[in-house]
């Protein structure tokens, strides 16, 4: 059903491909996607809520995903800050990822995010930010 959703949605052919691929990378068959998540995970990225952040002159870099609630820290495909990593992948392991991680991976493969480049004094400020638990 996700892959029929996938080809039938109007996104573009490559696109389609790129996350099919994805997927693959990942080690998560399509079927174990969630529909419902996957459609929020290139919601996001269409509307370019996944951000790169680029600590200078360090060169370090963080991955935030911003959500309906707040922003959400991402290490790529291990990592997201939501309650729904926490519960449902680690606690209950009902899901393989939440959207946060998925919309993560798919804008990083199709180039589709926003890249900030900002010192490592003001990344460190935002670091702390972001791993405040709310």
């Amino acid at each position: 059903m996700t892959e029929s959703y996938l080809f039938d949605c109007g996104l573009p052919l490559e696109f389609v491909q790129s996350i099919m691929q994805l997927l693959q990378e990942m080690g998560l068959p399509i079927d174990d996607v969630s529909l419902k998540r996957l459609k929020k995970a290139i919601e996001t990225v269409n509307r370019k809520r996944v951000k790169k952040y680029v600590f200078m002159p360090s060169g370090r870099v963080m991955w935030i995903v911003v959500g309906k609630k707040r922003d959400y820290w991402v290490i790529p495909r291990l990592y997201c800050s939501c309650d729904d990593f926490y519960i449902n992948v680690v606690s209950r392991r009902s899901a393989p990822v939440c959207y946060h991680l998925l919309a993560q991976a798919i804008a990083e493969k199709t180039g589709k995010y926003e890249i900030f480049n900002v010192s490592d004094e003001e990344g460190e400020r935002l670091e702390e930010e972001w791993r405040r638990v709310q």
